[in-house]
């Protein structure tokens, strides 16, 4: 996400940042919230440049905002996670850092990409770091779920929300990069971050997946049978043994039969048009469509447990 982006997905947020500092109400500890692509890392390196770029406001073009957002300006510490967790070395090699004179004028800060992760010594080493703020130390946790964090470590911070990124916005994005419609408006349902979504478009295997949800949610508008239409594609599903995308396959599914019904209630369809352009409105039954989104939620809840992925299917296209 660019910086000109976070300020039109995420304007209360900047808004707060620029308030805090033009009003000399800065705390020493922020905690972003916001599911992942909304901007908490790009907002934690805005504020740090609004804290150290000479410009009133960051001017995204100097030095020093340059050298903050490649993550080489010396006053600006990223910590992640090591093999998913942060370590409590990581924390009190940041601490002694800080203790140092700083070689670069200035406020120092910084920032623990996936708070959340920290294990107990780290939470409890950073806790003792905020309980003692030093003059011109500042702070910047980001998680997805601040509930997974020490509540003492919350208490101490400035609590700032991000909204979900609106997923208009992101098809916009991806189809701007020129992947397909189809494909962008799903990629927008799984994911709001734009690294993940490039490795979906690169992997390659989503249009598959879009393709035979196709063939199966067009079989009954072609008189044809929905199990014959999955028992002649099954290869794709039989062979894929990762969980998470035979939900994906599902949510699919659902998000086709949803723009199924919005074109049985006469409203403009945008999505998968390649197939429900060729359906007649007289074939459509609203009230049947409602029935199939109930079952194949149903069905997917069901993927959540141990179930045979074959029987599944084999259940659900003879049930539709």
């Amino acid at each position: 996400m660019t910086y000109e982006e976070l300020k039109k997905n995420q304007p209360e947020v900047i808004k707060l940042l620029h308030n805090a500092k033009s009003k000399q109400k800065l705390v020493h500890a922020y905690l972003f919230e916001g599911d992942s692509g909304t901007g908490t890392l790009e907002a934690a390196k805005y504020f740090a440049m609004m804290l150290l770029c000479e410009e009133e406001y960051p001017c995204l073009k100097c030095n020093v905002c340059e050298r903050i957002e490649y993550n080489s300006h010396m006053n600006v510490v990223l910590i992640e996670p090591i093999g998913d967790v942060i370590r409590k070395e990581q924390v009190e090699n940041l601490m002694h850092d800080f203790s140092m004179t700083s070689l670069e004028k200035g406020p120092q800060i910084y920032i623990i990409k996936d708070a959340d992760k920290m294990n107990t010594s780290a939470a409890n080493a950073l806790l003792k770091f905020l309980e003692e703020p030093a003059k011109d130390h500042y702070a910047i946790l980001l998680t997805n779920n601040h509930k997974r964090l020490l509540d003492t470590i919350v208490s101490r911070t400035q609590y700032i929300h991000f909204k979900p990124v609106p997923k208009t916005f992101i098809v916009e994005q991806l189809t701007n990069m020129g992947v397909d419609l189809d494909a962008a408006y799903v990629i927008s349902h799984i994911t709001a971050d734009f690294g993940e979504a490039k490795k979906f478009i690169e992997e390659g295997k989503l249009v598959l997946f879009i393709n035979l949800a196709k063939k199966i949610a067009a079989a009954p508008y072609k008189k044809r049978d929905q199990y014959v239409e999955y028992y002649l594609n099954k290869q794709l599903l039989d062979q894929e043994k990762d969980k998470s995308w035979h939900l994906i396959f599902f949510d699919i599914l659902i998000l086709i039969h949803q723009e199924l019904f919005k074109k049985a209630s006469g409203e403009g369809v945008v999505y998968f048009k390649s197939i429900l352009d060729n359906i007649k409105d007289e074939q459509i039954n609203k009230q049947v469509i409602l029935d199939d989104l109930e079952l194949l939620n149903k069905y997917e809840e069901r993927l959540n447990y141990h179930v045979n992925v074959d029987l599944l299917y084999t259940s659900l296209f003879i049930e539709l």
